[in-house]
């Protein structure tokens, strides 16, 4: 008995590749537009939620002293505070009272107002403001990308170390700007284009190092919020998100298309030996 082979025709073959390009296509959409926030309730409540983990990740723990360098709105001051709970404090620090209303609304909030106490100081003269060593940990989020003057950076990070105590960490969070996607790359850009600081890892490693602070390192923090377009296109102080003519001018086409991602968070840490 001869054998049957069967050997599909060039049309079978032409139209098994449209097949799978179709589909590769459609989960290519699909992976480009997966934004999981489409209310600006989730997404405040996926901020808060990033910030308790990143505080539990960095060490913060209950009774604690902590410094919040450069605290803005409080956004972070309140999960840190969330953190170390009774027997712990925060103490606050930020250049401006500017937004000291809606700071002490944040922690009304979230019930943490007796354990904070808010210091308006130059995070860079701290000198007779708060005691050396005071702090079992000092953190910032996201503080250094907003300075006016980024020549600072250095003299900040020692300030930093001068009122931890030994055997304490200085923790810095910083928004990675290598991003993955073009929806992380328009929240960057928006942060980029309103003049903002992205330092490079290795410039904020040695400025540590140079405090004199031992295993200084750097870590990546994965995020997984990615909002909508509708959500993007408002003025969202909580979120480090605004929206005006100059931004639909430059970047309103990509945010209907992308929506807006966070980047993944690089943790720099240090410990006063």
């Amino acid at each position: 008995m001869s054998e049957f082979r069967y050997f599909p025709s060039f049309k079978t073959w032409f139209s098994v590749i449209i097949i799978l390009e179709t589909l590769l296509i459609k989960c290519w959409l699909k992976t480009r537009m997966s934004w999981n926030i489409t209310d600006c309730r989730e997404l405040e409540d996926a901020i808060f939620g990033l910030k308790l983990r990143l505080a539990r990740e960095i060490g913060v723990c209950r009774g604690m002293t902590v410094v919040d360098m450069g605290c803005g709105q409080g956004g972070f001051t309140d999960s840190v505070a969330k953190t170390v709970r009774e027997g712990g404090r925060v103490l606050a620090v930020d250049v401006s009272d500017e937004y000291l209303t809606e700071f002490e609304e944040h922690l009304a909030k979230y019930g943490v107002k007796s354990l904070v106490t808010f210091i308006q100081a130059d995070a860079s003269v701290l000198e007779g403001v708060i005691p050396d060593e005071v702090a079992d940990m000092v953190v910032s989020y996201r503080f250094l990308e907003e300075l006016i003057q980024p020549e600072a950076m250095a003299t900040i990070v020692r300030q930093m170390a001068q009122i931890v105590k030994r055997a304490g960490k200085v923790c810095i969070i910083e928004l990675s700007a290598e991003t993955r996607n073009e929806a992380e790359e328009t929240y960057v850009r928006l942060h980029r284009e309103s003049g903002d600081s992205f330092f490079e890892p290795e410039v904020i490693m040695e400025a540590m190092e140079a405090t004199g602070l031992k295993r200084v390192s750097v870590e990546k923090f994965k995020t997984d919020i990615w909002f909508s377009p509708k959500v993007a296109k408002q003025d969202l102080e909580f979120a480090q998100v605004w929206f005006d003519a100059e931004v639909e001018k430059n970047l309103g086409q990509l945010i209907d298309k992308y929506g807006m991602k966070y980047p993944p968070l690089l943790i720099f840490s240090g410990v006063k030996e």
